[in-house]
């Protein structure tokens, strides 16, 4: 079984793209398989998306909201990707005797040893980036300068040439270690397709299938790897997914505005002056080293300890508050944080009666104030996973909008040009275990079990998605229940992380917020 994932890989343009006889290759897997939408988690980001896709287990069980997300119990935002998640796939896998190949996966560091290969998507000042330790040495002999991101300045053309090198190399070292090692399980991904949406989607709704076009330009050299892949894996289980799709965005719901008004949250008159003058000069200094390509050196250069904390930006989104000391904790019940179209809201409240009062009057005041700029939303009341995990979720379903966790706005909308997150992923499922056709309410916790069931494997109890109903009629996986067992797992493999890291904290907040994840 081989899963391919392909970040943030959207029907909103490979159906229009297909239709237009661009894009052959999503043309002959749509034909040869069965395929749908594939909802994501709540918040519909990256980090909880394929922590979920892995262990097949809601955000909810996890506690994990975001690459970043508020601690209600320090009420300070937390790095969450170092965060070992035990009962992944592959680790089912390989503790019923089987062997996997896991490559470039969000989340699969720090890892648990398993038998087989990792190449783990973690950040470049990590010790160790693979499992065994001499794989990393592999790679870096067959692809030469191997790369973990993209590190270009992000509205330069070496940015989409060098995604598109990337696009390449991450095909042709996976297909290396498939091929190589045999194993039952391999999931690999290409990132691409997510980081040039985020920065080059254009004016258009659907943007144009044109050579001039950068996200065109990727999703062309995906299908044109994707063919070579398809032929090269004919007679195998493949399945193609993405932890969710995409969309232009042209306005922003800002719910601490709305909670602020309602007297729910409220700000001091002034925080942290030194702060605030280090972040100005801090982001002077970023714009002038990134446009004579030294941003890089100086990130090495520059301890970040000594930036810890120091905010990013003018706006004075959550983070920023935070790292400010905006908020009157005195006065504020409850504050918004945000993933793209997902507003979470942290009742700061223990007592099971007020946070339901809370939750009660948040619900009412954003509701009221969505409803009155015209969006339709809904919303998710949640049990406490642990400190990250929010009380309530407000859900966007309004296309091209997105939340904003700023405080510095006069409206509860407000216009922007970028483009982000949607809700709905892709799914392709084909080979000889898969029907064709399409399915219908597919769930990125709904992966994992499907795949360990096609394999024989028993599922771990943990895991809360569902069997998809994606196998051809009459055959033994269609017909037979799965089974269940309580995994336990062996101790998790560090090799160090970045949790309480504070040299590094203020490095990856920096590339969140060029992301547009963090405000």
């Amino acid at each position: 079984m081989i899963l391919l994932g392909l970040d943030g890989a959207t029907l909103s343009v490979i159906e229009p793209w297909v239709e237009a006889g661009r894009l052959p290759n999503f043309r002959r897997l749509l034909d040869e398989s069965v395929s749908g939408e594939l909802e994501s988690t709540v918040p519909e980001i990256t980090v909880p998306a394929w922590p979920a896709f892995a262990t097949g287990r809601d955000p909810t069980d996890l506690d994990m909201y975001g690459f970043t997300h508020f601690n209600r119990e320090t009420r300070e935002n937390d790095l969450s990707h170092d965060e070992f998640v035990p009962g992944k796939m592959w680790d089912a896998v390989d503790d019923q005797g089987g062997s996997a190949v896991v490559f470039n996966i969000p989340g699969s560091y720090p890892w648990q040893a398993i038998d087989g290969t990792i190449i783990a998507a973690a950040p470049e000042y990590k010790e160790e980036y693979a499992h065994p330790p001499e794989r990393w040495d592999e790679l870096t002999d067959l692809v030469d300068d191997y790369k973990l991101r993209n590190d270009a300045p992000t509205d330069s053309r070496e940015y989409v040439e060098q995604s598109l090198d990337l696009v390449d190399k991450r095909f042709e070292a996976f297909e290396h270690f498939v091929r190589k090692e045999s194993p039952d399980l391999a999931v690999g991904l290409i990132r691409a397709t997510d980081r040039v949406a985020h920065h080059f989607w254009g004016p258009e709704s659907t943007p144009p299938a044109s050579e001039d076009n950068p996200l065109f330009e990727v999703y062309q050299r995906v299908d044109e790897r994707l063919g070579e892949f398809l032929d090269a894996h004919e007679n195998e289980d493949l399945v193609v997914m993405s932890d969710h799709g995409f969309e232009k965005v042209r306005r922003q719901f800002a719910p601490n505005y709305v909670l602020e008004r309602a007297g729910l949250a409220a700000l001091t008159d002034s925080g942290d002056a030194k702060k605030a003058a280090l972040g100005t000069a801090r982001d002077l200094a970023s714009d002038a080293l990134g446009q004579v390509g030294l941003l890089t050196l100086a990130r090495k250069v520059i301890p970040e300890s000594a930036l810890t904390d120091v905010p990013t930006g003018d706006d004075l989104g959550l983070d920023n508050a935070l790292s400010m000391g905006r908020i009157d904790w005195d006065r504020t019940e409850a504050v918004a944080d945000v993933g793209q179209k997902t507003t979470t809201v942290y009742a700061l409240a223990d007592d099971e009666t007020e946070i339901e009062r809370i939750c009660d009057r948040a619900e009412s005041a954003l509701r009221t104030a969505a409803e009155s700029e015209g969006l339709d939303v809904r919303f998710r009341r949640l049990a406490r996973g642990g400190p990250h995990t929010p009380d309530l979720a407000m859900i966007i379903e309004t296309p091209e909008v997105h939340a904003s966790s700023r405080f510095d706005v006069d409206a509860p909308t407000f216009e922007v040009d970028t483009s982000g997150h949607a809700r709905e992923g892709i799914f392709f499922a084909r080979g000889p275990s898969f029907r064709t056709g399409s399915v219908e309410g597919a769930h990125i916790t709904d992966i994992a079990p499907t795949v360990l069931h096609a394999l024989g494997y028993d599922l771990p109890a943990s895991m809360t998605g569902e069997i998809l109903d994606v196998f051809a009629e009459g055959t033994d996986l269609a017909e037979r229940e799965a089974a269940t067992y309580d995994f336990v797992g062996r101790d998790a493999v560090t090799g160090g992380g970045v949790s309480g890291d504070e040299e590094k904290e203020g490095e990856v907040k920096d590339r969140l917020r060029e992301l547009g994840y963090l405000e």
